[in-house]
């Protein structure tokens, strides 16, 4: 099967907290033609304007509009050159909208755009708006400022730090709009999954190192990267308006021209690249030699570079070269003060037209924004009930239209309607919110009367790693928590974690089924490993087989245990290799009561290392790989094969805003990707820790939880196996977490299916969890988590019994 392209995107705009409009703009189209998409891929772009009297602002609207439409109007199938003629096509608009109107003589726009398609990344620049690619934690910056600064540092004249104080660094030597022609470099990338691309106006890129935008985009999805990275800008002044948008590639697609499968640097120009980009080449720019003289608009100076020297036969006073006379025409000699009068007057007359047209034009503008603001959120209002997703978007548009006023000049009647517009944008996006989140089937953690519990470590620093339940009797659990030590520590009444007493071996991975607890253990420095079960009997733990049964070293040739769960005194050991054949795993399956005998040993086929693992009734087995895919195994069939988990709808992601606390001034992002299809969540970044599996029976019905660390949540899914396979025992299996990961599809036929019950969202205490484990007497999940700002640890119960037992607190 191909691989398609997937992508996860979110967009910000922030008008900072200097500049009293916002004249930077942004769009992304994501094709929902399957065929569009794979011809013409994904567009993504920012713009930043510049000129006065709000020209900038529609200069990069007209950029943003006019790219975003003549890309894909142009049916040609070579993508570089297609986005070189769109932007060309913008750089002329804006040109000549800008000799039509004398107000707007000279505005123009930074322009960055990037297409995605298949597995290759096409980046398109003009002007200092920047491309940034995120890869294996690591950032680049892919385009290429065309500034006066970036030209020296690519000289040797100057050093980056030198470049960022200097006082020439607002001077751009090229934007859209200005000339007639523009030049337009593009840069190519080949995609691997995890890729994030970051494109951004200057008011991010300045104020926000490359190694904080590094850190927040390797810690964040994309939806809370744009909050993060804008509030981080504000944070470091706000100079200028604040724009980005962040693409996440879920999974690159394998259609890569063969000509890019090994690219070469084939532009022209200074530009060193690194070996994995090429720079496909130029628009060119206009034959004549026209050199303008800068112009200083909005702290920004336009200018364009330097032309190669010329010989002209004359330099007018406005700069440019003027032509040589074809012949030589004799001249009449004329009254040497009428022409400077008629220009004098005339230059008189325009200026008062001028003055005149802004007067009575700049009442109008702002009241457009505001008759616009209104238009939206009455749009808004009429979807809330049925389509709460467009609701939210039209707000965060009207949203954008308000801040944009900032700073502006009001009349009594127009701060009235300001004020309003205000409260009842904020009213809609909470009722929105909410209705979004309900409609997602999301609650807020935590639940009521279920608070966060600190565990106590008695003084003792004590690194957590897993958790696993175990039903004492028909109405106690105890909580078991693996320490990263190697020993098992109990947690108490008074939750204090006590140290338990399992013998000299280092304990690696542990589990439970609540009626058992498992530990494998290994002796150092030999590396053999046991596996060991555990009963409650007489007031403490007693084994099963005394010292454990042996893992037989032939079992696990090149092989480590990774990952080990059970159900029902089924034990699973999972098995895989960091070098040798890395797409092989295996499975041995041993019963509890028969420890003494050889276990069921299979061989599975991955497309890359397991992260964590769950076990059903009848030997149904779910996998989480490390792209994010969840997959399920018969592990009792005759061809144990990985199959795609189908899902029965379509999963949202809850939006990352709090409802009660929004208000007009909160930057909005909007959500990741929602899950459609097969299962599957986002991948964990460098600073985010791996997702986890758990399993359990709720009212006789198995259930899959999966804690999605990236998004701040826990999937509640009821699951149904191939051949409804029902369950017939209500243990459970906790999961047990690892680094490393991967995945295979099946096809379509016979799949397990997955359907939502509920999702249980907190962005505090649903982001470092680190084990999780099911209480089959009390239907909870329980979370062993990192606590906010904290080095403790926190342990959470999430009551499932049903879909209204876990409420959030008022």
């Amino acid at each position: 099967m191909s691989k398609q392209l997937r992508l996860d995107v979110a967009q910000l705009t922030d008008v900072g907290r200097k500049r009293p409009h916002n004249e930077d703009n942004m769009a992304y189209v994501i094709p929902r033609d399957s065929q569009v998409m794979a011809k013409k891929g994904a567009l993504f772009i920012v713009a930043d304007g510049m000129g006065g009297h709000a020209a900038g602002e529609v200069a990069s609207e007209i950029a943003v509009d006019t790219v975003s439409n003549v890309y894909y109007q142009d049916e040609a199938d070579d993508i570089p050159l297609s986005l070189m003629n769109a932007i060309k096509r913008a750089n002329a608009l804006i040109h000549q909208r800008a000799a039509e109107n004398m107000m707007r003589s000279g505005m123009g726009t930074t322009c960055v755009a990037a297409v995605l398609r298949g597995g290759v990344a096409y980046i398109a620049n003009v002007g200092d708006s920047r491309a940034y690619m995120v890869r294996h934690g690591q950032a680049k910056q892919i385009s290429q400022d065309h500034s006066w600064v970036e030209e020296q540092v690519r000289a040797g004249l100057l050093t980056k730090d030198q470049a960022r104080s200097h006082a020439q660094r607002n001077v751009i030597t090229r934007a859209l709009g200005t000339q007639a022609e523009v030049e337009v470099d593009v840069f190519t990338e080949l995609l691997e999954d995890g890729d994030t691309f970051v494109l951004c106006s200057d008011g991010l890129s300045g104020p926000v190192g490359e190694e904080d935008l590094r850190a927040i985009v390797n810690q964040y999805m994309p939806q809370e990267s744009v909050y993060h990275l804008v509030e981080r800008a504000n944070e470091n002044g706000g100079a200028d308006n604040i724009t980005a948008i962040v693409v996440r590639v879920m999974e690159a697609g394998d259609d890569v021209p063969a000509a890019l499968q090994h690219p070469v640097h084939v532009g022209g120009g200074n530009h060193v690249a690194d070996e994995s980009t090429a720079v496909l080449g130029r628009v060119p720019s206009s034959s004549l030699g026209v050199s303008t003289p800068p112009r200083v608009e909005d702290g920004r100076i336009n200018s364009r570079p330097l032309p190669p020297p010329v010989e002209p036969a004359f330099i007018s006073s406005k700069g440019y070269t003027a032509p040589h006379a074809a012949v030589n025409v004799p001249r009449r000699k004329r009254n040497r003060l009428l022409l400077p009068t008629i220009v004098v007057a005339v230059l008189l007359l325009v200026a008062l037209a001028g003055a005149g047209a802004w007067y009575f034009l700049k009442p109008s503008a702002v009241q457009t924004t505001l008759n616009n603001a209104d238009a939206l959120i009455s749009q808004a209002k009429s979807k809330i009930s049925s389509q709460p997703d467009q609701a939210l978007s039209n707000l965060t548009q009207a949203q954008q239209e308000l801040r944009s006023l900032k700073g502006a000049s009001l009349n009594p009647q127009q701060s009235d309607q300001l004020t309003s517009l205000q409260n009842n944008l904020t009213s809609e996006f909470k009722t929105a919110l909410t209705n979004y989140n309900q409609r997602s089937l999301a609650v807020g953690l935590p639940c009521v009367n279920q608070a966060p519990v600190t565990l106590n470590a008695s003084g003792a620093d004590i690194q957590t790693s897993s958790l696993a339940t175990l039903q004492t009797d028909k109405d106690h659990t105890i909580n078991y928590v693996l320490g990263l030590d190697g020993a098992v520590y109990q947690v108490n009444d008074q939750h204090t974690l006590q140290k338990v007493s399992l013998g000299n071996d280092k304990i690696i991975l542990l589990t439970s089924d609540n009626q058992y607890l498992y530990t494998l253990t290994s002796a150092q420095p030999s590396a053999n490993y046991h596996l060991h079960a555990y009963k409650w009997q007489n007031n403490k733990l007693t084994e099963k087989v005394n010292n454990g049964t042996a893992i037989k070293p032939e079992m696990i040739t090149n092989q480590t245990p990774l990952l080990l769960t059970a159900w029902a005194g089924e034990v699973y050991v999972i098995l895989a290799s960091s070098q040798a054949n890395q797409n092989q795993a295996t499975l041995l399956n041993y019963n509890v009561d028969k420890l003494d005998k050889d276990p069921a040993t299979t061989q599975i086929s991955i497309s890359a290392g397991l992260v964590s693992a769950a076990a059903l009734p009848n030997g149904q087995l779910f996998f989480l790989h490390s792209d994010g895919k969840i997959a399920s195994l018969q592990a009792n069939s005759p061809k144990a094969l990985e199959a795609g988990v189908l899902v029965q709808q379509t999963v949202n992601t809850p939006w990352f805003q709090d409802a009660q606390s929004f208000n007009v001034a909160t930057p909005v992002a909007t959500p990741t990707a929602p899950i459609s299809k097969f299962l599957s969540i986002p991948p964990p970044t460098a600073q985010t820790r791996q997702s986890l599996l758990s399993v359990g029976m709720v009212n006789n019905t198995a259930h899959l939880f999966v804690v999605d660390n990236t998004n701040h949540r826990v999937l509640n899914f009821v699951v149904k196996a191939p051949n409804s396979v029902v369950a017939a025992a209500t243990p459970t299996a906790s999961a047990t977490a690892n680094s490393r990961g991967g995945g295979v599809i099946a096809p379509d036929s016979n799949l397990p299916s997955a359907s939502l019950e509920q999702q249980y969202v907190s962005s505090t205490l649903v982001s470092d969890v680190k084990g999780t484990a099911f209480d089959a007497r009390a239907n909870h999940i329980n979370l062993l988590a990192a606590a906010p700002n904290s080095a403790a640890t926190n342990q959470i119960a999430i009551d499932v019994s049903s879909t209204t037992a876990c409420r959030p607190n008022p």
